[in-house]
């Protein structure tokens, strides 16, 4: 049984799916497959999944390579499966389109009754004896199925090779030699099948550089392009790997990584880094984020200017750690206690991600509040090719920042008596900030409320809590000003229109362009800035709609409720999604279609 494929018969792409058990590297050898074909000009995106196991369980990785200049997502259907262990054979041959190839090592899988060979294409290839003809060890067994699957495409061995010898070139010299005999049998294997294998992967020339990442990557690279000062965090899934970007380039880049001993000292360190003029940034899981809400709330109070990642995962409590979900938005924007401003946006890609990083770092100075990313683990976890980053386009913006000098040269900010008023009322809700040594310049800063020069005892009187808790509100205000609108793609004149928010705009666009092909008319809109809401923004989308759909990876519908709650206005339909998978582009296809 072969699976249904809305990509067309004329399709440029493949998908390769490798699956077998935990520690074999599956992940690890399906990027250097990525990176091979990235070297060669092609475009990638890849999908990791595996379960929340210290060890075992069934791991798989599956890449999308073609010559277009962008792949925006994953797809179901599957052109090669490569079948490290019968399990991996089992669960996903009904995922082979018609043509398509199985990989496999005769000694460890009997493919008798799993495949019809007149629709899918068998392809033995020895890894164990390849490996062990070799001199390799075991884990290389991988290395000779991503030479099969080469082979087997008619792609050029010398990319994937030259990508195993760089990924080995800081080890031993026989380590890499041996990785690249090991890929050479498996390319013969591949290449010498004798099913008529359809598919095809040729180079592009002349393509123009790419940078393959994932979304924490594009995330820290957007932080040190703003000039952070301070990273700080407690590793969790699936914000663990932008630990371990950081603190491999704290050296390099000037930046104090901390891992802390929980989310509370994260969010409470970063708290102070802002205090003492750095920039400051902290990112974890809604668990994490759980643990980091109190000194959240110390953030708003104190007018501090921090950045922070929530990168989602399925909940509640310990959830689904290793999956994907969208149900934190709320969390997000209502998290601590009491009330106060914050940013809140949502990268739907890297190039998103990298963007809103370093303009999530402005944002936080020069509203002096917190900013949170919102991201989830399809963004964290899985790598794309993008074009490279446009640094030109970077700023840094401090807003109202005194770093050095003598208060005296600022009389707006000091009170009758000469003092530093910290938290001095404005209009705009932004009041100066000084750094400690700045002459002149001492504040009194805490979790309480406060008057103008930030002392406690005073807060308690009603005028002043009115005073300070309108001054701090009137931030969005000047936050709807600054804040990324949202981004709109499709039709004109659109028969439905979409709106989402987060990755969910990667696999709709694909389904839009498939929509498209055949001639159906779709408009989307991604919210990038959830708080402040763009309310006029959203009515206007929604208002000019002949029909209206929400897509978002919960249960409840939150980004439809605040389109309710903030605009008045409700939508006709929607998709949701809460197994902790994402999307994929063929369900949100089938869902418009019957739409439309």
């Amino acid at each position: 049984m072969t699976t249904a494929d809305p990509r067309g018969e004329n399709r440029p792409d493949l998908q390769i799916k490798i699956g077998g058990p935990a520690g074999f590297g599956i992940k690890a050898a399906g990027q250097t497959l990525a990176r091979s074909f990235v070297h060669a000009g092609l475009n990638t995106f890849d999908l990791t999944e595996y379960p929340s196991l210290i060890k075992g369980g069934h791991n798989a990785y599956q890449v999308r390579v073609s010559p277009e200049p962008e792949v925006l997502c994953h797809v179901m259907p599957v052109d090669i499966l490569v079948a490290l262990d019968h399990e991996t054979a089992e669960r996903h041959v009904s995922e082979l389109v018609e043509g398509g190839a199985l990989i496999y090592d005769p000694d460890k899988t009997d493919v008798e009754g799993l495949i019809d060979p007149e629709h899918v294409c068998a392809v033995p290839v020895p890894l164990d004896t390849i490996v062990k003809e070799a001199g390799g060890v075991a884990i290389m067994r991988n290395v000779a199925a991503l030479g099969a699957v080469a082979g087997l495409a008619k792609f050029p061995l010398h990319y994937l090779t030259d990508s195993l010898e760089a990924q080995f070139a800081k080890k031993a010299p026989e380590i890499a030699e041996k990785n690249v005999a090991v890929a050479t049998k498996g390319y013969e294997f591949g290449s010498k099948t004798e099913c008529a294998f359809p598919f095809r992967l040729s180079p592009v020339e002349d393509a123009p550089p790419r940078l393959l990442v994932d979304g924490n990557e594009a995330i820290g690279s957007g932080a040190l392009a703003a000039g952070i000062g301070v990273y700080c965090a407690y590793p969790m899934t699936p914000a663990s790997s932008l630990l371990s970007f950081m603190a491999a380039r704290d050296r390099e880049h000037g930046v104090v990584v901390k891992h802390t001993e929980d989310e509370i000292a994260a969010m409470n360190m970063v708290v102070g880094a802002a205090f003492g003029g750095a920039r400051a940034m902290c990112a974890t899981s809604g668990g994490g984020f759980s643990l980091m809400v109190e000194a959240f709330g110390l953030a708003g109070v104190s007018e501090s200017a921090v950045v922070v990642g929530l990168l989602t995962r399925a909940g509640p409590a310990t959830g689904l750690p290793t999956w994907t979900e969208q149900s934190d938005l709320r969390f997000a924007l209502h998290a601590a206690q009491g009330e106060f401003p914050r940013v809140v946006v949502a990268p739907g890609d890297r190039t998103q991600a990298f963007e809103l990083t370093w303009k999530a770092f402005n944002l936080a100075d020069q509203l002096q509040t917190p900013v949170v990313i919102l991201g989830d683990t399809y963004l964290s976890d899985n790598r794309a090719s993008i074009p490279v980053w446009d640094l030109e386009a970077v700023t840094v913006e401090r807003g109202k920042l005194v770093t050095e000098g003598d208060m005296v040269e600022h009389p707006d900010t000091l009170g009758e008596d000469g003092l530093y008023l910290r938290y001095k009322v404005t209009d705009d809700g932004v009041s100066v900030r000084a750094l400690p040594g700045v002459t002149g310049a001492c504040q009194v800063v805490n979790s309480y409320e406060h008057d103008e020069y930030g002392y406690g005892a005073q807060g308690e009187v009603a005028a002043t809590r009115i005073a300070q808790h309108e001054k701090r509100m009137r931030k969005l205000d000047l936050a709807s000003s600054l804040v990324p609108p949202p981004v709109e793609w499709g039709s004109e004149d659109p028969d439905v229109s979409v709106l989402c928010f987060g990755t969910t705009v990667q696999p709709l666009r694909q389904a839009m362009a498939w929509l498209a092909r055949d001639g159906a008319k779709v408009r989307a809109m991604q919210v990038v800035t959830l708080w402040p809401f763009p309310a006029d923004a959203v009515s206007a989308f929604i208002g000019g709609a002949k029909k209206t759909m929400v897509i978002e990876g919960n249960y409840a519908g939150q980004l439809e409720g605040l389109i309710r709650e903030v605009c008045l206005l409700g939508v006709d339909h929607r998709l949701h999604r809460y197994d902790g998978r994402p999307f994929s582009p063929e369900q949100v296809h089938e869902s418009l279609k019957e739409v439309l």
